[in-house]
């Protein structure tokens, strides 16, 4: 077999491959450019199959009309793809019908007007592709481009260049001009197909960026709205508790002088409440970045626990136990953070107990991690209600925010860490706080 008839047969083959290749990609990344770029590969690898038959078939050593015309509208519809992807055209009716009389026209005149009329085509072609290239660019207003624009760019105006030089150069079938000019054409080819996938995939990645932007923006919005109606609900009874105070202060006749330092009481304690709500509220919506450095935990857990013991306000008989591993190294974490976060859950389990019971705190490792553990003796967390436990405004107690477990999950998840929580009905409930070593 001659060896242009085996570069033609291989080519071929390999551009039905590429196209297939862009096929299975389109079914996934519908963009218009590059539907245009497909239908303009299909039209190449027509061209070559047509070569095949041309030879094969018909036994000519020319191009057919047919192969003709699909060359020209490769070329055109590549050219279509550089207009959608500046400006979003979009190919109509009468534009194709267009295109396609003047690619039989063009094909006629390469056809039946000789060699000058041949090369005046080629020179066309060549001059088109390279305005291709030229609008594949990134233009200097367009705020950000994708990668693989410029590689595109260059090779399809490489490409026309290589065309019109090809129309000046004499190439007997089967010399070595002749496999020059071929390797160069399908390595454009190659390359070029390797640019298309690089561009359609990055345009992909930043469409997907975009929508999880979205998405994340719509969630904060639905937190926000969430947050709002929890804490109109948290406010609502604080202020009908001091609305009801004060209009029993306005009864001055009715009140003895016990009840009225009761109401005045209830008042202050109804306003401490209600600070303290905002105050929770505040670091949620606003938390401090954490400020790491290195430090000892063994000191933010004995000093968290002689708090415990020293407050015999809320833990009048709780019996707290300090347990280190003294293995475990030292890390970089935001030691006031930790403490606020140690602090709130060792204080939800003394709640719990009703300041009755037995608190531990344990320092060990985890795998890689430095696991801080807090259990207690209390009544546990029923199971159906485990998993709101981090949810904003949500609590089990009568007076809580339902704040302190979200923002110490927020504080630890800041840190690169987790909180876990395995807790039984009647067996009390156990705390974990999990800081990677690795982050420090």
């Amino acid at each position: 077999m001659p060896a242009p008839l085996i570069l033609t047969f291989v080519s071929t083959v390999a551009f039905a491959i590429q196209l297939l290749i862009f096929a299975y990609l389109y079914s996934s990344h519908r963009v218009r450019f590059f539907q245009y770029l497909l239908l303009a590969w299909g039209a190449y690898t027509l061209s070559k199959g047509l070569k095949l038959v041309d030879v094969l078939v018909l036994d000519i050593d020319h191009a057919s009309f047919a192969t003709e015309v699909s060359t020209v509208a490769a070329v055109g519809l590549t050219l279509a793809a550089a207009f959608a992807h500046r400006w979003d055209y979009r190919l109509r009716g009468r534009d194709v019908l267009v295109g396609a009389g003047v690619a039989a026209l063009l094909a006629l005149a390469s056809v039946g007007g000789g060699d000058e009329s041949q090369r005046v085509v080629g020179l066309g072609l060549g001059a088109a592709q390279m305005a291709a290239g030229v609008l594949f660019w990134p233009s200097r207003g367009r705020v950000r481009g994708f990668r693989g624009e410029r590689l595109l760019a260059g090779l399809l105006t490489l490409w026309g260049v290589h065309r019109i030089a090809t129309q000046f150069v004499s190439t007997p079938p089967g010399s070595t001009g002749y496999l020059a000019v071929h390797a160069v054409f399908i390595t454009l080819y190659f390359l070029s197909t390797f640019a298309v996938i690089i561009m359609v995939l990055e345009r992909a990645r930043s469409e997907s960026e975009r929508l999880h932007a979205r998405l994340r923006e719509a969630e904060r919005l639905a937190t926000a709205g969430e947050l709002a109606a929890g804490m109109a609900h948290e406010i609502r009874n604080p202020l009908a508790a001091i609305v009801n105070a004060t209009a029993l202060l306005t009864d001055e006749a009715g009140l003895t002088p016990d009840e009225r330092a009761t109401t005045l009481a209830a008042i202050r304690t109804e306003a401490r409440r209600l600070n303290r709500i905002l105050s929770d509220f505040l670091r949620f919506a606003r938390p401090r970045e954490a400020h790491r450095a290195s430090g000892d935990i063994r000191e933010v857990v004995q000093h968290v626990g002689a708090l415990i013991r020293d407050d015999r306000s809320r833990a009048p008989r709780v019996d707290v136990r300090v347990a280190v591993d003294p293995a475990v190294p030292r890390f970089a974490f935001d030691r006031d953070q930790v403490i606020q976060v140690l602090w709130n859950v060792a204080l939800n389990g003394v709640e719990a107990m009703n300041g009755r019971g037995r608190l531990s705190l344990e320092v060990a490792r985890q795998n890689g991690d430095v696991a801080l553990a807090v259990s207690d003796t209390g009544p546990g967390i029923p199971r159906d209600r485990l998993p709101r436990v981090f949810e904003p405004f949500y609590s089990g107690k009568p007076n809580g925010s339902g704040l302190g477990l979200t923002i110490a999950e927020r504080i630890v998840v800041a840190h690169g860490g987790r909180i876990e929580i395995d807790s039984e009905p009647g067996r009390g409930t156990r705390v974990t706080l999990l800081f990677p070593l690795e982050a420090a």
